[in-house]
């Protein structure tokens, strides 16, 4: 078998894996979508461990640090992103919340400079996109702030199950273009 085969058989490989990993996120990102009470849940304690297991690295980093003020500022680092994760591994609720809270924040933010931007770049080609990206960020913003505190039971599993959907539909879109393209050569 020659090199160009072999580069074919791979690709040809390598795309049944997109594929599959493509499926799998779609079928996880609809569980999410259409249980988004548990996929928030699920990713504030994720996100919980994270942070808990985050704070073992900083404390055991603090001590390379050079002299007691650095030593002490990075084990302060620590307790404070132990103390993060375990609010949010103690209290998912109220976790989720405060993690809602910070996305209505940034989408609010974010739509509101994006659409600056586009203000700002009108005429210019692809301008109209951006202010489009800016609009619905705006919306997904107040959605979640209208609804806020009960947003916080679905909006994380919600935006997680989306983008895993989309993540999903990409793989397999790239392993269909890979299959074509091996058959066209």
């Amino acid at each position: 078998m020659g090199y160009e085969e072999e580069v074919q058989k791979d690709v040809k490989r390598a795309a049944g894996v997109y594929t599959g990993v493509g499926v799998l996120m779609i079928l996880l990102g609809a569980f999410a979508v259409l249980i988004p009470n548990v996929a928030s849940w699920g990713m504030t304690v994720l996100i919980g461990w994270i942070l808990v297991i985050g704070a073992a690295f900083l404390f055991a980093w603090s001590f390379t640090a050079p002299g007691a003020l650095n030593v002490i500022a990075r084990i302060a680092w620590s307790i404070l992103t132990l103390g993060a994760g375990l609010f949010l591994l103690i209290n998912p609720d109220k976790g989720a919340k405060a993690l809602t809270l910070i996305l209505i924040i940034y989408f609010l933010a974010s739509g509101v400079v994006r659409l600056g931007a586009a203000f700002a770049q009108r005429g210019i080609r692809g301008a109209g996109w951006l202010g489009l990206s800016g609009a619905l960020s705006l919306i997904i913003g107040l959605i979640f702030l209208v609804d806020y505190p009960q947003s916080a039971d679905w909006a994380i599993g919600l935006l997680v199950g989306i983008d895993l959907i989309f993540g999903g539909w990409t793989l397999i879109l790239l392993s269909q273009e890979a299959k074509s393209e091996v058959l066209e050569e």
